[in-house]
């Protein structure tokens, strides 16, 4: 069997609205390109022996037997990990998934070139955006924003759904200056997309990874991630003053 017909993941199980509407079968896949200090799934960022492989035919088939669970809109998302570190393999199951009508998302951090056909394929798309400054978003995660900004504005050109959340960070990107480069982009992007589908979610710091990474003897670095209110309220009220779709999962 090619690699391009399996998918590696590390954990899967059912939420509802929390990643795609309505209830769904969620794929954590592994490995990651990125490194994110406050990483909620650290255990997902590499392949390792634990991960469990499994084929296209075996997904679509799981999830044809749970489509009476995707309640409300609901379906399959493939999430991590980073997806489209298994590119070929996502984009095949994608297209297995629509070919037997099962309604598809992914949650990318959207920083890998040429993944324009998972893009444009898949029903409902997540991604995150860090930081609006290039340097600091470089220094602290690894990834590149022009990639980032390209595969977004690509994707919302399509006009199907888009969803970007911000995970706000104390000490990284919730300062004053932050919300207004946020917002700018964001208007930017609507402007040029046109796309009524387009929204946004501002995510709070937790520390949901710390366990993971002390049992896995990893040093979980950020000391100040916390915000306050005044932090979500100063960005929410610079998307909202652009008129931009600011919602809540």
């Amino acid at each position: 069997m090619e690699l391009s017909d399996n998918i590696f993941i590390f954990q899967k199980g059912f939420n509802y609205s929390q990643d795609g509407p309505g209830n769904r079968l969620v794929y954590h896949l592994c490995g990651c390109n990125l490194k994110c200090p406050w990483c909620s799934n650290p255990e997902g960022m590499t392949l390792t022996e634990k991960a469990e492989k499994l084929s296209v035919t075996d997904i679509v088939k799981e999830a044809l037997s749970c489509r009476m669970m995707f309640i409300d809109g609901g379906g399959v998302t493939l999430t991590g990990g980073e997806v489209t570190c298994q590119k070929p393999a996502v984009l095949n199951l994608i297209k297995a998934l629509k070919e037997n009508n099962l309604h598809t998302c992914i949650e990318t951090n959207a920083s890998i070139t040429d993944c324009e056909e998972i893009f444009s394929e898949v029903d409902y798309m997540i991604a995150d955006f860090k930081s609006p400054f290039p340097d600091k978003l470089k220094a602290v995660t690894g990834a590149d924003i022009n990639i980032i900004k390209n595969n977004l504005l690509y994707r919302a050109k399509t006009g199907k759904p888009l969803l970007i959340r911000i995970p706000l960070i104390n000490s990284f990107n919730a300062s004053p200056e932050d919300a207004v480069a946020f917002a700018d982009f964001f208007e930017f992007l609507q402007k040029e997309s046109n796309n009524d589908n387009l929204f946004f979610e501002i995510l709070t710091y937790h520390e949901y990874g710390k366990e993971k990474y002390e049992k896995l003897g990893k040093e979980y670095t950020v000391c100040d991630g916390f915000v306050t209110d005044n932090d979500v309220k100063a960005l929410a009220k610079e998307i909202k003053k652009r008129n931009l779709k600011l919602i809540n999962t």
